[in-house]
């Protein structure tokens, strides 16, 4: 699909002639201002779209989807093959990115809708510390309650969102995020270097039915996982998804041509991710790979040997470190994620650093009130390069929330499973439980204590091979790295305190009553 400019977008999407002149001037070089030149440390562009699985990139060879600015990024930088979250929801991975330490070490910051934690200590707020000029626009870190821990702003700085548009798109945000840099950028003071966080709120949730086909996308053209029935409902949601990652491609295009007009692109790290797995049943919210499992490109001048693809297991705990170890600060002691740097600096592709050989990665609650007691989930898995082993500790509850219950939105039709966003896609899966019940057990049923997947043979994780003979020493084998490196991360439930994240969720269950 051609990609479209801002004024064929609008008119496409049935917004009137006002707000389309309104923003057809919003990309001429006065937005900026007078942007002064920042002193040899490098600026810091984190850029993170909202609720979008790995594979949704050109990049990596979707057809699907057109991330032509992704793409470049990539192409001038470092494709990273393995970049998993922390925890597959948004305030836990976003508290994560900002820590550098693995969502169960949050306390509350480990589930989403609860307040911030006072004293948690966040990247942005050491590079403000150190002479950065720090901001964001759309979403930040969040969400959470910040105020109540008594801090000033959002952790993933202060906000820049003045500027709005109107899309006349149901669903995309009207967030002017392109702009809102610009007055980022202009507000910067002389010789500072900046870190700004680009929190896209696209491609969540809610969507407007049927913008892939009347942007021109077809139904031929969607890639459908193989945990989903092939029916043209579940094929037109996933097109309707795609636009929204192109729009937030767009913005990103926009930043990244602003800071080639200001002489910044080359001093500047762009990191592009997204914060956990696209909005649809049996991915965000879960550990399968649709909803761990990220995009990330790295672009960082001449500092990364560009054209590279690395297959090194990445962290979102990763991200704190390496912003501050480029800027010369000095990385906390709790911060256990690792630099990025020797990968970016390294001049080689495939793996890079032979003991990031696997990842840890987790949830407790998604969505508060989704079960009774305003309990979660808890889930711990490890993924390696070949297999992803799934620990369920409380595998008598219901995996995406109870049957009956709250929803979102409010009008989902399915009445039911709260983890899950509304969607054509979940309301075909409850519509046809009985005829396509493999595919609505995949998404909805109760799991077993322990689930072992072959990814390299298995991609979309529908065949549970943890009771097979054959694999009873790999599953033992990852049962036992998962544990080390819960205990050595301090994960309360590796330690016997795991009765104090259960807390935290019956905590701010009460305060809703």
């Amino acid at each position: 699909m051609k990609m479209l400019n801002r004024r064929q977008f609008i008119r496409l999407t049935g917004a009137a002639v006002g707000p389309c002149l309104f923003l057809a001037g919003m990309r001429q070089p006065t937005v900026l201002g007078n942007v002064k030149k920042s002193d040899n440390r490098p600026n810091i562009l984190f850029c993170i779209s909202d609720d979008q699985s790995w594979l949704h990139c050109s990049a990596y060879g979707s057809k699907m989807v057109k991330t032509p600015h992704f793409d470049r990024v990539a192409r001038e930088g470092v494709l990273f093959r393995n970049a998993f979250v922390s925890a597959p929801s948004c305030n836990p991975s976003r508290s994560s990115i900002l820590t550098g330490m693995p969502f169960y070490r949050l306390r509350e910051a480990s589930m989403n809708h609860t307040p911030w934690v006072s004293g948690l200590k966040v990247y942005t707020d050491i590079l403000a510390e150190n002479g950065y000029h720090v901001g964001f626009t759309g979403k930040g870190c969040g969400p959470t309650d910040w105020k109540i821990a008594g801090r000033s702003c959002n952790p993933a700085g202060v906000a820049y969102n003045q500027y709005v548009h109107q899309s006349g798109c149901r669903g995309i945000a009207n967030t002017d995020y392109a702009r809102n840099f610009g007055d980022f950028l202009d507000k910067r003071p002389e010789g500072c270097p900046f870190c700004f966080w680009y929190g896209g709120k696209d491609p969540h949730r809610v969507f407007q039915k049927g913008i892939g086909l009347r942007e021109g996308k077809k139904l031929s053209d969607t890639e459908v996982p193989l945990f989903y029935p092939d029916s043209p409902e579940i094929r037109s949601d996933l097109l309707d998804y795609a636009v929204h990652i192109e729009w937030f491609d767009q913005h990103l295009g926009w930043m990244v041509e602003k800071l080639e007009e200001i002489g910044e692109l080359d001093n500047t790290i762009i990191v592009i991710t997204s914060d956990n797995g696209m909005p649809f049943p049996r991915c965000k919210a879960t550990c399968y790979e649709f909803g761990i499992h990220m995009p990330l490109a790295i672009r960082w001048g001449s500092e990364v040997e560009p054209g590279r693809v690395v297959s090194d297991f990445v962290s979102f705990t990763d991200f704190a470190p390496t912003f501050l170890e480029a800027a010369g600060i000095g990385v906390p002691e709790n911060m256990t994620g690792k630099s990025l740097l020797p990968i970016l600096r390294s001049a080689h592709s495939g793996q890079v650093e032979p003991g990031r050989d696997h990842v840890v990665v987790g949830m407790e609650r998604h969505f508060p009130g989704g079960r009774k007691g305003g309990l979660g989930y808890p889930i711990r898995a490890i993924r390696t390069e070949q297999f992803l082993y799934i620990q369920n500790l409380a595998p008598d509850r219901w995996p995406a929330a109870d049957p009956v219950g709250p929803v979102w939105p409010a009008d989902d039709p399915t009445g039911g499973f709260g983890d899950c966003d509304g969607s054509p896609t979940k309301t075909y899966l409850c519509d046809h439980r009985q005829d396509q019940a493999k595919y609505y057990e995949l998404a909805f049923g109760k799991n077993p204590a322990e689930q072992l997947y072959d990814v390299t043979k298995d991609p979309y994780q529908v065949q549970n091979v943890a009771d097979q003979s054959q694999y009873a020493k790999v599953k033992s084998d990852l049962a036992s790295k998962l544990k080390r490196d819960l205990v050595d991360t301090e994960d309360p439930r590796a330690i016997g305190r795991g009765d104090e994240l259960d807390e935290y969720a019956r905590k701010f269950q009460k305060s809703l009553q």
